[in-house]
């Protein structure tokens, strides 16, 4: 493909093999090609068999007078690709309205919009809510896998197309598509799928499409004159839209423009994400500045009214664009998003190449030559020959279609399509034809989230508690609250920058194997990942698949049916070498996946056993290891057709039976092998008319041999027939004896027609199959006859593989009077489920409503083995999808009995959580033949130590006889070079070796280190010289130091000179080096063994790398030992550490790292397999996890310089509430690990109390249960004996140095009863005597303890009805030693309290004042009075289960709770009324709130009326998050919530329970409301400043006026007043002040 013809990939519904793409499209697969000067297109229709289809030919010699132009396709790719509007002038034409497009759209010429259909865009963009491109593509794939038809296939890759609403409207969608991964969304698809169902008219949504762009076949019409927001008919359209589920403006306008054609639909959004692929590389470009940023930058939104994005601004927006752009406003604007996406903008300076028509592209009217291919809808007739079908011949034509233009123009054939929903998001995320190169990355991307810039200096220490194991703040979107799995799924693995593992993709079994394969002409291809898994990512993908790290893509190698245990990736020969236990094509256990060509046969045929490791020697020719004795195309069982498959049980048919009484009767030729005609013995046609025999079975087999009794009643007889397979509808190919000749001869190649002998003496003819086929019905054609028509007397199956069904009716007939026919032994309460999309029916049983050892519930298997040997011994587990069970399926335990004498071999553990059908191999070793004295057995059970609810599935299991005589014994050397297999192994040193081991030599794992390789495995020398391991060096078998090792050897790494080697050893063989129990390295440079410590006790299966940073900053690669181990060794100074099968060893400190007192993440789980990607971190796989602050379970501090969670240097382990009294007390509440803490700082006291439901360890190692102690030099300590282990602190408060601790707490203090508080003295670090009189009630529990402000005063709240003998319920008062009862009225259930003032009480609960329910009242501590807060009872949706200020005053506030409907809830009371924030969609119903907290900011947010803009609430608890998933803390920020902290507890989310500090918030009022009386007193305040200031000012006037004018201050001290006192006579005094002069009046 040029390159101005680069694709940019949806991943889900369009796919591109090599330089063409395919969808499923309109009921055809529709494929494209683009050349420099064409584009091609070819369309493949489904035949009613459903053959495959043939890929697109290159070079088709056909003409166009032999294509038909009545499919269709033509003017679908016209219409689907809008070809028929004239891009010029619409670019002109925006052009010139536009001075900013007209600047940058002439580099982004060609971008066109699609004209989807209407169903499919709405779907689409449901599922690109607040999604991501990848899960969005992925979840169309699922869709139309799951539910859409099935169109055919290319290769053997399947294309549905889209499914019908009615489909999405059963109502089992929901559940099964929430399985699949597709969250809240899975609610609103089925909502909608139900309403567009059951709309009365029909095609309902395309009823709202644009008249002028009808669907195809349809007149244009017109759609009425513009208005300012848009036509009637798109404003129409929209408006009903947002009727349905999942539907917003945003979503809405998406479908509008591009899947109903309203062209001036103008999405607003304020982000977006494109992926871009260029030639099979990818690379992800994300932008945030997107339309709303576009129209801000450019278009002067964003400020005034429009500062934000309201509906009023969204409106704005899109009538701004309209009245520009026009009825095209949605395109234009299209056209400006791509213009603005970095990976556009930044090559606006860069010289692009486009190759454009030319005039000899043209023809003389101006027309463009497109060349275009079709496939006829021929019927295509295929012999079958496979059970998954290959490629049938599709007659494929070429014609030139002229597209016609309105004008002559220079053109540019290279097109940017924005194909709207193939790549799901809005504007851009979209299948794109495209001229611009992008680079190719490799890495994985990581997307930091922004910090959130919280200011907790003036709160002093910060701390929370909660129930985690392991917790981290949320820095990266990659991370979730996932734990290491426990029910066998295994996932690919990636790790985060700070250290987190998250899950990559997840498969539903174990990922065993991966390697990065870059292919021959040094392109990346992504890494081929191999396990025992039946999907990957969400996607089937039996066994094998292909991911690429820099998008997620999952990529199904389909074509495989088993498990694969080893890849290799071989660059220089462009091949993927794959081993395990599996068929394929025509290969078993070994085949090769070759660059872009797929899978090909080994040419040897894989082998006649499992595979278990690959590498290259150093010759550069490919080893393989494993249990076989044989090539696949040498070898055969001693034994063919060991196995009569049971017809008995099948539905029986015919078409064109006689009527003669007992001969009508289809059934009377089964199960006779006499040979004997008359009534009931033989089955007759109608005379001179053919007809059939049909079996609908069951379950699934495959043939190799058929038996046929032909009749010869009355001289009539079958004389030629036809064997025809179904669900595949395939006529089979057979061979047969000959009986005139002797001489094996094929049927009939023209019509696969078999003749059957009328000769009287020949009993029965056996037909053998030429290909294996699988299949589950098969039939009968008989075409010619003897004598006056056909019928046969008997009939018989046989195949190579030998089962045992779970079902005993499925098994070998018992009429067939088989000595040790193959049966079952069904015990307990299992039921018969259908077969579904399964190979057979099974057994199912529900052992949800009992306990799982009591239900007796067992299989015994026994198989028909006629012929002892090495058997491959292989249990069936139907997939969980097919019955919806996946969240119910269990874990079987399964233990076999093979040989006489021999024991019952380990019980091997089966997770039935496979989404699809799978096998495990269960045993691998000899097999004796059945006899009077002994059978063959497996038996499934229930593993006893799951938990009771679960379901168990039983189908069936098989025996493989490997016992072949074909010259191997567990190593092969292949020569890739050698496009033959010589039989003659002699040449190959590594042959000779393994033929030099004892007899049924097992390879397990091979290494290649300095030109000598290793082999590990379970075999001996001949002459006993070594066991388990070898060395290869110059071609000879060398034992390494001491013999080898003990015992067998399961997996090998070599890192640098060390190879570490892992197994069920001991020791060495000979002599002894100590500390060598399961896991040993030995070091290839000084060949000496090396110990890891003393060893493990227990197996060891895998041995991976793990990047750790042991030492900060200093990232070492240790090695992780995985297994059925449960306990690190002791040596020298370590301890003994019990741990669930992993250990890390650090080679640094050569120590186990659980041994090392590091300040390093606590690391769960297990490793199967790791691979390194080019400029990436490792990709593992397994169920690891980590969210690690080192040594911080349960509580944590934190910090905001910088923003971090530290350890509070406690251990805490969790305990469990076991009293059911205690659990009713506490119902609702987290009462697991932390739950509240305090720190107390008074004098010289500084401690730190944390109290819950735990077990610590003090300073001095002693135990500390619920209640614990941290002083300031870090010491732990704990409360002194008397209360119960079971207790469980709920509250804390302080008065004074005496802490009051509340909960459910019993015991006995100074032969003193108490109940639910105790008094601690911090002073003297003992219990406060004496304590106050117990709380009484029934379930007693103290939820919320405060100290009135300025008073010794401590109000108790909780559950409880008395305080000693005073009657005190729900809220007590504690002072001077005794309880007083604050007012009267109120009762049930407290859970908060906040104080307004100094003298009004707040609580929330349950509760009732004065017998009226309410969940919020008030206590007057001067009038003695409790009052329930006005519309609290209707306005708040349940019980009040936290509470915290919003103001200073206490006047706003937030609350929290469950609703009775059972969902969270948020509201916000502002003074006046309540505001509800978390029942519309923002929290999720599993939400469980347990804390709120204000914090404040160091940079504020968009001001709003919940949050002031310098602060933001915290949210704590078990929350659920739209559009994220589960977190334990969040930040609400007045709009939305961002998830702020994760945590997992065990194998599942952890929660934090809440924030305590040392100090209170400062609210800052920055963007909220003021309180009412706020407002009088500052205005207040106010007015009595100007007064004093008028006043002062009036004062300060007259001083400088009486200066002026010459006063003087008059005397303040008279020695002697009366001696100068004179009298003046008035007429003196006042007569002057009428006189003019310059001098003032003098007394």
């Amino acid at each position: 493909m040029s390159s101005t013809g680069r694709l940019l990939k949806s991943q889900g519904r369009w796919r591109k093999v090599d330089d063409i793409w395919h969808c499923a499209l309109h009921g055809r697969v529709l494929s494209l090609r683009q050349d420099s000067t064409h584009l091609h297109y070819q369309a493949a229709f489904p035949d009613s068999a459903l053959e495959p289809l043939k890929q697109l030919s290159q070079n088709a010699g056909l003409t166009s007078d032999s294509i038909s132009e009545d499919d269709g396709t033509a003017a679908l790719v016209h219409h689907y690709l809008s070809l028929s509007t004239n891009l010029t002038e619409l670019y002109e034409q925006w052009s010139s309205a536009d001075a900013n497009f007209k600047k940058k759209a002439p580099r982004f010429a060609g971008i066109r919009v699609l004209r989807q259909d209407s169903w499919e865009a709405l779907v689409g963009f449901i599922c690109s809510s607040n999604n991501n491109i990848i899960r969005i593509s992925q979840m169309m794939e699922k869709l139309c896998v799951h539910y859409g038809p099935l169109l055919g296939y290319l290769g053997k890759t399947p294309y549905h197309d889209m499914p019908s609403p009615s489909v999405l409207a059963d109502p089992k969608v929901e559940s099964y598509l929430r399985q699949l991964g597709f969250g809240y969304r899975a609610k609103y698809l089925y909502q909608t799928a139900v309403m567009i169902s059951e709309k009365s008219e029909q095609n309902w949504l395309d009823s709202l499409r644009n008249p002028e762009k009808p669907i195809i076949g349809q007149k244009v019409s017109s759609a009425g004159g513009m208005l300012p927001g848009g036509r009637e008919g798109y404003r129409t359209a929209h408006d009903k839209l947002l009727a349905l589920q999942g539907v917003g403006p945003k979503v809405a306008d998406c479908v509008c423009l591009m899947g109903l054609g309203w062209g001036e639909a103008v999405p607003v959004d304020t982000h977006g994400m494109l992926v871009l692929h260029d030639g099979g590389r990818h690379n992800v470009a994300k932008g945030l500045v997107l339309v709303w940023q576009i129209a801000q930058r450019d278009y002067k939104f964003g400020k005034g009214k429009h500062s934000s994005l309201t509906k009023a601004t969204y409106d704005a927006v899109g009538n701004r664009f309209r009245s520009l752009w026009g009825a095209e406003a949605g395109w234009a604007h299209t056209v400006l998003f791509t213009a603005d996406l970095r990976v556009f903008s930044e090559r606006l300076s860069t010289k692009l190449e486009v190759t454009q028509v030319t005039e000899e592209s043209m023809d003389s009217e101006g027309q463009l030559l497109v060349d275009t291919q079709v496939v006829s809808k021929k019927r295509i007739k295929q012999e079958a020959h496979d059970a998954d079908p290959g490629p049938a011949d599709l007659t494929t034509m070429t014609k030139v279609t002229r597209i016609k233009r309105r004008r002559k123009v220079t053109w540019q054939v290279t097109v940017i399509f924005i194909l709207a929903m193939r790549f799901p998001s809005c504007i851009g995320l979209a299948a794109i034809l495209i001229q611009l190169l992008v680079p190719s990355t490799q890495g994985v991307a990581y997307d930091p989230v922004p910090p959130p810039n919280l200011n907790l200096d003036e709160l002093g220490r910060v701390a929370l508690t909660g129930n985690f194991d392991s917790i981290s703040l949320y820095t990266y979107r990659q991370q979730t609250e996932s734990a290491s799995s426990t029910n066998g799924s295994q996932a690919l693995i990636t790790q985060l920058p700070n250290g987190d593992f998250v899950p990559a993709a997840t498969a539903d079994a174990h990922i065993k194997t991966m390697c990065p394969f870059i292919m021959g002409n040094g392109e990346f291809a992504g890494v081929v990942v191999g396990g025992n898994f039946t999907s990957l990512g969400g996607i089937e993908a039996q066994g094998v698949a292909m991911y690429n790290p820099t998008t997620s893509e999952i990529s199904p190698l389909s074509g495989i049916l088993g498990q694969v245990s080893v890849v290799y990736c071989d660059q220089d020969t462009n091949t993927v070498y794959v081993g395990g236990d599996f068929k394929g094509a025509d290969s078993t256990n070994a085949v090769a996946w070759v660059g872009n060509a797929g899978w090909t046969n080994l040419p040897f045929a894989g082998f006649n056993g499992p595979v278990d490791s690959i590498t290259k020697a150093p010759n550069g020719n490919i080893l393989f290891g494993g249990t076989f004795t044989g090539l696949g195309n040498t070898t055969a069982p001693q034994k063919k057709d060991q196995q009569i498959i049971n017809i008995s049980s099948a539905n029986i048919s015919s078409g064109s039976t006689a009527d003669t009484a007992g001969f009508d009767d289809p059934k009377n030729i089964i199960c006779k092998t006499a040979g004997q005609d008359g009534p009931g013995d033989t089955w007759l046609l109608e005379d001179e008319t053919p007809g059939f025999w049909r079996a609908d079975m069951n379950f699934g087999f495959q043939p190799t041999k058929l038996r046929i009794w032909n009749t010869h009643q009355d001289g009539r007889g079958t004389k030629t027939f036809r064997f025809t397979a179904f669900p595949i509808n395939g006529i089979m190919n057979l061979t047969y004896i000959d009986p005139a000749t002797n001489v094996e001869t094929g049927c009939d190649a023209s019509g696969a027609r078999c003749p059957l002998s009328n000769n009287v003496s020949q009993q029965y003819q056996d037909f053998v199959f030429v290909n294996r086929v699988g299949m589950s019905a098969f039939q009968i054609d008989v075409s010619e006859w003897y004598g006056k028509g056909g019928g046969l007397n008997g009939i018989q199956l046989f195949q190579d593989d030998i089962y045992a069904y779970a079902i005993p009716d499925l098994n070998e007939p018992a009429c067939a009077n088989i000595e040790f026919g193959s049966n079952s032994t069904p015990t307990g309460p299992w039921k018969t489920a259908p077969s579904l999309k399964s190979e057979s029916q099974y057994l199912i049983a529900d052992l949800s409503v009992q306990d799982v050892q009591a239900a007796g519930a067992s299989v015994v298997f026994k198989p028909d083995i006629k012929q002892a040997g090495n058997y491959s011994v292989d249990l069936y587990t139907p997939g969980c999808l097919h019955d919806d069970s996946c969240s119910s399926r269990g874990i079987a335990n399964v233990t076999g009995i093979f040989t006489e004498g021999g024991a019952p071999t380990p019980p091997q553990l089966i997770y039935q959580t496979n989404n699809f059908d799978k096998y495990d191999q269960i045993y691998y070793g000899p097999v004796d033949v059945n006899s009077e004295s002994f059978r063959a057995t497996v038996t499934l059970t229930p593993f006893t130590q799951q938990s009771n609810g679960i379901s168990l599935v039983a189908q069936r299991v098989r025996f493989i006889n490997t016992s072949y005589t074909g010259g191997l014994n567990g190593i092969f050397e292949f020569d890739p070079n050698e496009g033959t297999t010589l039989t003659d192994f002699s040449n190959s040193r590594f042959n000779q070796i393994g033929t030099d081991l004892r007899p049924e030599a097992i390879i397990t794992s091979l290494a290649v280190a300095s030109g000598i390789t290793y082999i590990g495995g379970n075999f001996t020398a001949t002459d006993g010289e070594f066991k388990n391991i070898l060395a290869v060096t110059d071609g000879n078998a060398t034992s390494l130091p001491n013999g080898g090792l003990n015992q067998p050897v399961s997996t090998m790494y070599l890192q640098s000179d060390l190879l570490y080697i892992g197994g069920n050893f001991t020791d060495v063989a000979n002599e002894s080096v100590s500390g060598l129990s399961n896991i040993a390295a030995y070091d290839t440079s000084s060949r000496t063994w090396v110990a890891l410590g003393s060893g493990v006790r227990g197996r060891v299966n895998t041995i991976v790398p793990l990047e750790l940073n042991v030492t900060e900053n200093v990232v070492e690669t240790c090695i992780t030992v995985n297994g059925d181990f449960d306990q690190l060794e002791p040596f020298e100074s370590s301890p003994a550490v019990q741990v669930p099968g992993f250990g890390v060893w650090v080679p640094s400190r050569q120590n186990w790292l659980q041994n090392l007192d590091l300040n390093t993440r606590t690391i769960t789980g297990k490793l199967s397999v790791a691979t390194n990607i080019t400029d990436s971190p490792p990709l593992l796989a397994g169920t690891i996890s980590s969210q690690g602050v080192p040594g911080a379970q349960n509580a944590v501090s934190l910090t905001s310089e910088p923003l971090k969670l530290n350890s509070l240097g406690i251990q805490i382990q969790p305990r469990q509430v076991t009293s059911p009294t205690r659990k009713r007390a506490v119902s609702g509440q987290n009462v697991t690990g932390a739950v509240t803490g305090l720190f107390h700082q008074r004098g010289q006291l500084n401690i730190t109390v944390i109290g819950g439901h735990f077990t610590a360890t003090a300073s001095n190692g002693s135990t500390i249960n619920n209640l614990v102690f941290i002083n300031s030099t870090g010491a732990i300590s704990g409360i002194g004996s008397g209360l119960d282990d079971d207790s469980v602190f709920l509250a804390l408060n302080t008065q004074a140095d005496i802490l009051y601790a509340g909960g459910t707490i019993s015991g006995s203090l100074d032969n003193a009863a108490v109940n639910g508080l105790i008094l601690y003295d911090l002073a003297q670090g003992n219990f406060a005597f004496p304590q106050p009189p117990a709380l009484g009630g029934d379930n007693v529990a103290v939820q919320a303890i405060t100290t009135r402000p300025k008073s010794t005063q401590v109000y108790v709240a909780g559950q409880f009805d008395t305080a000693g003998s005073l009657g005190c319920p729900s809220v007590c008062m504690f002072d001077q030693g005794q309880w007083s009862q604050p007012g009267s009225g109120l009762s049930g259930s407290v859970a908060a309290l906040t104080w307004q003032g100094n003298d009004k009480l707040l609580v929330g609960g349950n509760i009732s004042v004065n017998g009226n329910a309410t969940v919020l009242a008030k206590y007057d501590v001067k009038e003695l009075q409790w009052t329930a807060l006005e519309d609290a009872a209707t306005a708040v949706p349940g019980p009040v289960t936290a509470l915290t200020a919003a103001s200073d005053d206490v006047s706003q506030f937030w609350v929290a709770g469950r609703s009775t409907s059972g969902s969270a809830y948020l509201l916000k009371y502002d003074g006046s009324e309540f505001h509800t924030i978390g029942n519309n969609g923002m929290l999720g119903d599993q939400t469980i709130i347990q804390g709120l907290s204000m914090l404040s900011l160091n940079d504020g947010h968009d001001k709003n009326d919940l949050v002031p803009q310098k602060m933001t609430l915290l949210v704590t608890g078990s929350l659920s998050i739209p559009n994220f998933g589960n977190a334990s803390a969040a930040l609400f920020n007045g709009t939305s919530f961002a998830p702020f902290i994760l945590s997992t507890s065990g194998n599942g989310p952890g929660s934090l329970s809440q924030l305590f500090s040392e100090k209170t918030v400062t609210f800052r009022t920055s963007g909220g409301r003021l309180a009412k009386g706020f407002i009088v007193l500052i205005g207040l305040a106010c007015a009595l400043g100007t007064v004093f200031l008028l006043v002062v000012a009036g004062i300060l006037l007259e001083r400088y006026r009486r200066r002026a004018q010459g006063y003087q201050p008059a005397p303040t001290a008279y020695p002697d007043k009366t001696a100068n006192m004179g009298r003046i006579p008035p007429e003196d005094l006042f007569g002057r002040l009428g006189q003019r002069g310059s001098s003032a009046p003098m007394l």
